[in-house]
């Protein structure tokens, strides 16, 4: 459990309400971070934002996480409707990310990171390694007024380009992933494959010039252009 003295020893001005919740910040020379505590005997969690100082959404987040979070994997939960169009939080352990660590590292057990998202973003099952390389990466996690990036692993090989992946796939941004879509052009021994947040799959081949075949649960089929598929893909990526 925090107190507001242990926040001071790293914080110039920390800031309480009459709820509990603590605010304070720290300062870069090119942006700051607005952090949101609400600490109690048997968890802590944090909401950061960058250059948005949102007490009243920041609050509300955490008053409507889970009294009990998981310990070893993330918790994702619903939140009520607000500005920036999250709908969800996505809270993670202590081992998941770096916030508040120096200082007081002896604190930090209990800490767990919220993160409002949009529901796209995150299955839920993400590990510790997965969910640091989509936050260093892919996702802008501390920006509440960003667009919206969808989870989207993608497996693919492209024989006249040379680029692929392995098996396993990786996670492409969805402007990347167009983009080899539309390299795929023609390539009739290339394909792509590609898993949304909810596992739900589709692959793409490229039959002939300006031709595409979309494969739904490895059986539908449709015949498009570019364009088609490139609209598909939004919708799919949301995971409509």
């Amino acid at each position: 459990m925090f107190s507001k003295q242990d926040l001071l020893g790293a914080f110039a001005v920390v800031d309480e309400d009459d709820s509990g919740h603590y605010f304070f910040q720290h300062n870069l020379p090119k942006t700051t971070y607005w952090y949101c505590l609400k600490s109690s005997a048997d968890q802590d969690v944090l909401i950061v934002s960058e250059d948005v100082n949102d007490r009243q959404f920041a609050t509300a987040v955490l008053d409507q996480s889970p009294e009990v979070l998981f310990k070893d994997k993330p918790t994702l939960f619903k939140i009520s409707e607000n500005v920036y169009g999250f709908t969800h939080a996505f809270a993670v352990p202590n081992n998941y990310h770096g916030s508040l660590k120096g200082n007081l590292d002896s604190k930090r057990d209990k800490l767990f990171l919220c993160v409002p998202i949009f529901r796209c973003e995150f299955s839920g099952g993400e590990t510790e390694k997965e969910f640091k390389d989509m936050a260093q990466r892919m996702l802008p996690v501390f920006k509440w007024k960003r667009d919206v990036y969808p989870k989207l692993r993608v497996y693919f090989d492209n024989p006249k380009t040379g680029a692929g992946t392995y098996e396993a796939g990786a996670l492409l941004k969805i402007k990347t992933l167009v983009a080899e879509v539309e390299n795929l052009n023609g390539v009739i021994s290339g394909f792509v494959e590609i898993t949304n947040y909810k596992g739900d799959v589709i692959e793409i081949l490229s039959p002939a010039k300006d031709e595409y075949k979309l494969i739904r649960n490895r059986s539908v089929e449709e015949v498009m252009d570019f364009c088609g598929v490139a609209e598909k893909l939004f919708v799919f990526s949301k995971g409509e």
